[in-house]
């Protein structure tokens, strides 16, 4: 049943200042996250008006330290003075710890209740959305370490969300709707999960799709010889043509930053572990992967480095977890990842010389930006990497190449060799059982 109210000829002129969400049966003691605010109500919390245009995430928990969560996505767009907004109604399911689309028609239940009399009682939005769409294109000047477009409160949240668009939502959920629900327990397709959690996920979970899912080959199943072997090495080529040609889907170059934000802030805000691997993989295997999108398609390499540098402002802005202390093995390998994504990106820009574009420049200082963020964590991304070897193709085959990636073991830092004393045979001032 639709939970979407739009009935223009009996709008009240209180919706004049923007959408409304409205939370039925909500219990007390409930935390409730709206964007980048969370808190605890003591008292049943009924809901939020005046929100502003832009992408927005609600959702609820029984407390603030359960594991289970339950959300939703709206978009609300851009409107004149004689628009007045819309009405999202969700009802908490106390069986099933869920929000869901209430049973029957919201529109009885308006007439009967009095719509401005709810509405005129519920929670105004505490922030207003940015009112520029041009604060993620925006240039960085030499020396900047830290963009200022990045940091104002009022533009974090419209640079954590401006890729995700409604097709996108409708995509990624399988569902075309005005409002679009994810919880904690919601799975990623792709992803390796085992048996127990199949089973679990069969009994109703919703499945999320992605673009690029993480048991995707990341290479045209139809390339051969030299051009197969760069796509397994660089899969920029790949990425463009699969976004630009739209392969039937609706898609869109900058749907590759929209899913990647719709994975961080889901992963991050419901705690859904399932968006957190698809957000590594993304930024692992993905994004930190083409080198050559730098180059080809400078705009979106910049805006998915810029995107990658607020989420990690975010993080440590507004979230009490850290996505790498979440999952340290993930972060170790992004880490190598982004050493080799610089020296390659160098080199990249280097050999254009004066042939390097004011676009391809602002890639170099975006990703400048993030290195000298990234030393607060101890991130040194300066080092060699090894160059050519056997790579082993998504498909089993081995090939001769130059490689892209360090080996499994970074030999720098707490994995560089040293040189130790050995004693029959064993290294010397180890502690021994042995009687």
């Amino acid at each position: 049943m639709e939970n979407y109210y739009s009935n223009t000829d009996s709008k009240p002129a209180i919706l004049s200042n923007g959408d409304v969400v409205i939370l039925g049966d909500l219990p007390a003691n409930f935390t409730v996250g709206c964007d980048t605010t969370s808190f605890t109500s003591t008292r049943p919390f009924k809901g939020f008006r005046d929100i502003p245009p832009g992408v927005h995430l609600i959702w609820v928990a029984p407390s603030e330290s359960t594991s289970s969560r339950s959300g939703f996505w709206i978009c609300t767009p851009e409107r004149d003075d004689t628009q007045r907004g819309n009405v999202y109604v969700k009802q908490w399911d106390k069986f099933n710890e869920v929000l869901h689309d209430p049973v029957g028609g919201v529109d009885e239940r308006f007439r009967n209740e009095g719509l401005e009399q709810q509405v005129a009682h519920l929670s105004p939005y505490h922030l207003r959305a940015a009112s520029t769409e041009s604060s993620h294109k925006l240039a960085l000047t030499q020396g900047d370490e830290t963009p200022s477009d990045l940091l104002g409160d009022q533009n974090m949240w419209y640079q954590m969300t401006f890729a995700i668009r409604p097709e996108l939502l409708d995509r990624i959920t399988g569902h075309a709707q005005k409002s679009w629900n994810i919880t904690t327990t919601d799975s990623v397709a792709g992803e390796l999960i085992l048996a127990e959690e199949a089973q679990l996920y069969a009994s109703g979970t919703s499945r999320l799709l992605f673009t690029f899912p993480m048991d995707a080959r990341l290479i045209n199943p139809e390339a051969t010889g030299p051009e197969r072997t760069r796509q397994a090495l660089d899969p920029s080529g790949w990425i463009i043509d699969k976004l630009e040609s739209g392969n039937g889907g609706g898609l869109q170059p900058e749907d590759l930053t929209g899913e990647f934000q719709f994975a961080f802030l889901a992963g991050m805000h419901l705690g859904n572990f399932s968006c957190l691997e698809q957000w590594f993989f993304l930024a692992t295997r993905l994004i930190f992967r083409s080198y050559s999108l730098a180059i080809d398609r400078a705009q979106q390499a910049r805006s998915l480095i810029q995107t990658f540098h607020a989420q990690l402002l975010y993080n440590d802005r507004y979230l009490q977890g850290d996505v790498f202390e979440m999952m340290p093995e993930h972060a170790r390998k992004l880490k190598l990842a982004l050493t080799t994504y610089k020296a390659r990106l160098d080199e990249k820009l280097a050999a254009l010389g004066d042939l390097c574009t004011p676009d391809q420049q602002a890639v170099g200082m975006a990703f400048s930006s993030l290195e000298s963020w990234l030393r607060r964590l101890g991130w040194d991304l300066k080092g060699e990497y090894v160059r050519s070897g056997n790579v082993m193709l998504e498909d089993g085959e081995l090939v001769q190449a130059e490689l892209s990636d360090f080996e499994d073991e970074d030999e720098r830092g707490e994995f560089a060799p040293t040189v130790v004393e050995m004693e029959d045979g064993r290294e010397a001032g180890l502690l021994s059982w042995d009687t």
